[in-house]
């Protein structure tokens, strides 16, 4: 529920500051009160906590489950668009350095010069998804993941969120994509389960401890009747009630248009055969892209001699 609460200011660009052990304080302005409390509400100082001690203290907003504060933070959530559209415009990459890495990666065997050269965008998908943990507590907290739709590869580095403009390019210049937006979800959420497999299970051991002791208590009081439809009936409302339970949902998506730079060259070997090739770099993913099979970090040229895996996840080049 914590990182809940801190990942929706994070989203909206706002930090929240421990003014007193267990109390934060976040400057809302008039919008987010809005949302939270209604048209008439104003901006002002919002402050919070989760523990109820403090609250009747300092009368600060009360956090925790069922409660006023909380409810109007997950029903904004809820409410805002399930999926929108945003870009990043080419300009904000130096097309000269682009060019010049280009042929410069032929090396010495090789020289290559451009016919022309183009620009289109990707398409990436990122998705916010709330991930709830469901054991003897229930723990909420939302993730941030992008997948590119051409490859299908989930981002493993910082997308450059503050290079975006809203709204979509012309439908001309998007380069066609192999995933769609339930292939990418799941992709996504595989990504999610590998992470939350990574942190700590105890919520889950204590609850499945819980289930197996009250299942053992229940077979006591049926002695031996475990079949009857009375034994079986409670046993099933233990397991929902008590069983450990993962699940996730997708809160929204949104649609990120990302700058190709899309060169055709000929490259002549020192043999003196030229030979016709198309390059297409993409420098958010910091990688090349030959057709939709095939994603490289590295030229054309080289792509047999390395295992497609191995795809550079440097930042982006500007």
């Amino acid at each position: 529920m914590r990182k809940l609460v801190f990942d929706f200011f994070q989203l909206l660009h706002l930090e929240p500051l421990e003014i007193r052990k267990g109390v934060w304080q976040v400057q809302a302005d008039d919008a987010l009160m809005k949302e939270l409390d209604g048209w008439r509400a104003q901006g002002r100082l919002l402050q919070f906590t989760f523990d109820q001690k403090a609250a009747e203290i300092y009368g600060a907003d009360l956090i925790c489950p069922g409660s006023y504060r909380l409810n109007t933070i997950l029903e904004v959530i809820r409410r805002q668009g399930r999926l929108s559209q945003a870009h990043i415009p080419h300009h904000y990459f130096h097309e000269p350095s682009i060019r010049k890495k280009i042929l410069s990666s032929f090396g010495t065997t090789e020289r290559a010069y451009v016919v022309n050269s183009s620009m289109h965008y990707a398409q990436y998908l990122q998705y916010d998804i709330l991930v709830i943990k469901r054991g003897l507590q229930k723990n909420e907290s939302i993730h941030t993941v992008v997948v590119d739709l051409s490859s299908g590869r989930v981002l493993k580095f910082a997308f450059p969120h503050h290079l975006l403009q809203s709204g979509g390019v012309a439908n001309h210049s998007v380069r066609k994509h192999r995933l769609g937006l339930k292939q990418a979800f799941l992709k996504a959420a595989d990504h999610v389960q590998e992470m939350v497999a990574t942190e700590d299970q105890t919520w889950a051991q204590k609850a499945s401890e819980k289930l197996a002791l009250e299942e053992a208590k229940l077979g006591e009081f049926f002695q031996g009747k475990m079949d009857s439809p009375e034994a079986q009936g409670k046993k099933q409302e233990m397991k929902k009630r008590l069983a450990p339970l993962l699940s996730l949902d997708a809160l929204r998506a949104a649609l990120l248009f990302v700058p190709l730079f899309q060169y055709r060259l000929v490259v002549v070997a020192t043999s003196g055969k030229e030979q016709n090739r198309t390059v297409t770099y993409d420098p958010v993913g910091n990688w090349y892209l030959q057709d939709l099979d095939q994603i490289t970090s590295y030229p054309p040229d080289r792509t047999g001699a390395h295992d497609q895996d191995q795809i550079s996840s440097s930042e982006p080049t500007l």
